[in-house]
């Protein structure tokens, strides 16, 4: 799925003309919510139960000058965690909405953003330095070969996933929905 966004984005800037370009992205886009929809149980944003009751104390993930942050260190706190990728449209679009969040954020919850991308920060600081309106602190896996096996499957991105002041996933859900983190997010701060 990667690898075809990537050629989609290569034969964009390659200079294929605007109407065959927005003919490809559209297709692209079209099969990315074809696979949310087949791997996400039917609908784009589903809640996921593959995900729900796993402990994530343990995993590390690592910011851009190379320090390891564990998520357990967040313990006693409600921590949103959503993984994205740089070339991820749906994502993009989420990324103002989990910018906002993570200003605010205080002793109450962490908002932590997860890029998928192959390139790690070779891919996500320029990103950022190209869009400064998502002003994120970002991290990415510190062994992305084994994020399947911690974190479960995931089949979609964004895939956000709400962990609970003990360190368990209480919800997680594939794709984008204007809103639905903040409401997720309220939601589970007002549980004890």
């Amino acid at each position: 799925m990667a690898e075809f966004m990537e050629w989609l984005e290569q034969r964009r800037t390659e200079g294929l003309g605007p109407v065959l370009s927005l003919l490809l992205i559209a297709a692209g886009l079209g099969g990315v919510v074809w696979l949310a929809w087949q791997f996400g149980g039917g609908s784009v944003g589903q809640t996921s139960s593959s995900f729900e009751g796993r402990n994530l104390e343990d995993l590390r993930l690592l910011d851009a000058e190379g320090n390891t942050h564990r998520l357990g260190d967040l313990k006693g706190r409600v921590v949103v965690l959503d993984f994205w990728a740089t070339w991820c449209p749906p994502c993009r679009m989420s990324l103002p909405e989990l910018a906002a969040l993570q200003s605010k954020q205080t002793d109450q919850y962490a908002v932590v953003p997860v890029s998928l991308d192959r390139g790690g920060f070779q891919d996500v600081l320029p990103f950022f330095k190209q869009n400064p309106q998502f002003d994120l602190f970002a991290l990415v896996p510190a062994d992305p070969g084994a994020l399947a096996s911690k974190v479960g499957p995931i089949r979609g991105i964004p895939t956000t996933l709400i962990i609970t002041r003990a360190g368990k996933v209480a919800h997680a859900w594939a794709g984008y929905a204007p809103g639905r983190l903040e409401q997720e997010l309220l939601a589970e701060l007002k549980r004890p």
